[in-house]
């Protein structure tokens, strides 16, 4: 057992990761908002935690790019996918770019016409070669299966395809954020639901309570703030919470078993989600460590899920 040395240097890295995510994108960023402006609907398509970061990125280039925007269900021989059309851009993330389910959705949606940007990790893959503009998250090597700085790559990617951004103050809040002591988050019983408040807050969720189950083990429920009051809270166990507490629903997420952790603020609600998923990441990991886990050797999982 390495004790989690791995995975804490991925999450140590995202400060430059992210700097160098968006460094080297510059001119296939200007090309994918070419592609992706007067779009009908732009589709995102993904798996796992590629597609929490879809989700971000559906939230954040209808809101704040203007421009309609959905996750499609992970692809699958029985599941069933929309038409697509050259008014649907298709946005396509996966960190290796070779999940064959992923690879053989891309290519039917570019036989029908669908313009594709890729946004993958490993240079030189098939969905980086089949797309109109191919985004690189520049992340290196990933030392573990659980994925952590790739998935920030792709949602700061994806902000910046929405609009662009001075990505300076993101980095300082991560830097504040890895320099956090998580250890007094990690208390009584291990949570049974990860709560999130603010931009994509479902989809921040859904990814933090994933890195619970790759690195320590534990399944749980993953619900935004306001879904969550208006039912989970009544058979919801220990709570993580990341809510911003100016948030007027705030207040009512309260009982003991309710643990809050802060998120350093860029000031940018949308850019705070990327912080968030980096506490998460750090949260987790300390809960792998509480109870005796290896979060960098998770059981039975692998870097490129072999479905179709």
């Amino acid at each position: 057992m390495t004790g989690g040395r791995l995975v804490s240097l991925d999450i140590a890295e995202q400060p430059a990761v992210l700097d160098a995510a968006l460094a080297g994108n510059g001119g296939g960023l200007v090309r994918g908002r070419a592609v992706l402006a007067g779009a009908r609907v732009v589709r995102l398509l993904a798996i796992g935690s590629s597609r929490h970061a879809a989700g971000y990125g559906a939230s954040v280039l209808d809101v704040l790019g203007g421009v309609p925007a959905t996750v499609l269900p992970a692809p699958g021989a029985a599941v069933a996918q929309p038409g697509f059309g050259p008014d649907t851009p298709v946005i396509v993330l996966s960190q290796s770019g070779s999940t064959p389910s992923l690879v053989e959705a891309a290519q039917s949606a570019r036989a029908a016409g669908a313009p594709i940007i890729s946004i993958t990790n490993v240079p030189g893959s098939p969905l980086e070669s089949m797309a109109d503009v191919a985004l690189q998250c520049r992340a290196g090597e990933e030392r573990v299966v659980a994925a952590t700085k790739s998935v920030t790559a792709q949602a700061v990617l994806l902000r910046a395809l929405a609009v662009p951004f001075d990505v300076r103050p993101l980095i300082r809040a991560v830097v504040t954020a890895l320099a956090i002591d998580v250890d007094p988050f990690v208390v009584g019983e291990p949570p049974d639901a990860v709560v999130c408040g603010g931009v994509g807050a479902e989809w921040v969720a859904e990814e933090i309570a994933l890195k619970l189950a790759e690195m320590a083990g534990r399944s749980v429920s993953a619900e935004p703030l306001v879904e969550h009051l208006h039912g989970p809270v009544a058979a919801a166990g220990p709570v993580l919470a990341f809510v911003d507490p100016a948030d007027p629903n705030a207040p009512a997420l309260g009982g003991d078993g309710v643990v809050r952790v802060p998120v350093p603020s860029t000031g940018d609600a949308s850019l705070d989600a990327i912080v968030t998923l980096v506490m998460g990441q750090r949260v987790a990991l300390a809960w792998a460590r509480a109870l005796g886990e290896d979060p960098d050797a998770p059981r039975g999982l692998q870097k490129v899920t072999a479905t179709r």
